[in-house]
């Protein structure tokens, strides 16, 4: 009988700790979340919240929609600041 290996080759759940995705983060909060509403997003600046998004949550299974995206990338940037404040 052979052994699981289920548990092998997974990968960390989310970066949300690494400090250069969180900066990276920030860089697209500052110079597009913060500075345009949602509707006037173009496609370029979906595309680089979606890949910043894929960075910090490489394993998330499902799609967000862009509002959820820029939440989630939000909340990273919070709980990082939380976690390392000093």
């Amino acid at each position: 009988m052979g052994n699981c290996n289920c548990k092998k080759g997974r990968g960390t759940l989310n970066n949300i700790d690494n400090r250069d995705y969180i900066e990276q983060a920030l860089t697209v909060v500052e110079t597009i979340t913060d500075v345009k509403p949602i509707e006037d997003l173009t496609e370029l600046d979906k595309v680089e919240i979606m890949t910043v998004y894929s960075l910090l949550y490489p394993r998330a299974s499902a799609v967000p929609s862009i509002d959820d995206a820029i939440r989630n990338i939000n909340l990273a940037i919070e709980l990082y600041g939380r976690k390392y404040k000093r």
